[in-house]
């Protein structure tokens, strides 16, 4: 588990960041497939940075990035990633297909990107909880593992108060369910201000561009790192 205990904490230069991932929890179903020593089957669901517009290919996409980044980590396990994003998707059109994906690819994880597109269609904050609620609690009473993924973090939008509200609902659903949560606004918000907002963002300035998809990947992997140690950690029987 030494690799995990480096890959949780070390972020590349380009990707430095105070927080990445939070809050603490364990990722049950994940570490006993590595147990079992079985195929790793993730499932990335999610709407234009899980397809990957703004990248300058498919392979600089960020679930393609996170699968290589896990291989780095967990050398001689077979990761399999299943890229199930939908281009202007929100959190309710989501709902009924990552039921249906579950059923097809029976994965060990769920990565899910949500927000952008409720916050854009400027969907309830109280609404979008109750169905991000829902839908977790459906996961975790299929014993399946979930990371989270807040908002792109664009400029113009950090000072609108409808955007960082679903950003904030995530994170107290999240805290609430002892989800993990990659804090994609807040660490794109320090790069932000480490080199501009420009930096990891396409022409569009609103998609990331293919650094930073590259850090997306980096801090998805590394909570994956945290949840697996976690998981090993409440495994361990207590004297």
């Amino acid at each position: 588990m030494a690799s995990l205990s480096r890959a949780a904490t070390e972020l590349s230069s380009d990707c430095r960041v105070k927080s990445a991932y939070g809050p603490r929890a364990a990722l049950r179903r994940l570490r006993r497939a590595l147990k079992e020593r079985r195929t790793v089957k993730l499932l990335a669901i999610g709407s234009s940075s899980t397809v990957g517009i703004g990248a300058s290919s498919p392979a600089a996409a960020y679930p393609v990035r996170l699968e290589s980044n896990l291989e780095g980590f967990l050398p001689g396990f077979d990761i399999q990633m299943t890229n199930r994003g939908v281009s202007g998707e929100t959190g309710q059109g989501a709902v009924e297909r990552i039921k249906l994906e579950v059923a097809e690819i029976d994965p060990d994880l769920v990565v899910w990107q949500v927000g952008t597109n409720d916050a854009m269609a400027r969907i309830d904050e109280d609404e979008f909880a109750e169905m991000l609620r829902s839908t977790l609690s459906w996961l975790a009473a299929n014993r399946i593992d979930v990371v989270l993924i807040d908002p792109q973090y664009v400029e113009r939008l950090a000072s609108d108060e409808h955007y960082t509200g679903i950003v904030e609902a995530i994170s107290a659903v999240a805290r609430d369910m002892r989800v993990l949560l990659v804090h994609r606004f807040e660490a794109m918000a320090d790069l932000a201000k480490q080199r501009g907002n420009a930096a990891f963002l396409a022409q569009d300035r609103f998609h990331p561009n293919d650094l930073g998809y590259r850090c997306m990947a980096e801090y998805a992997a590394r909570a994956i790192a945290a949840g697996i140690l976690q998981a090993e950690a409440e495994a361990v029987p207590q004297n």
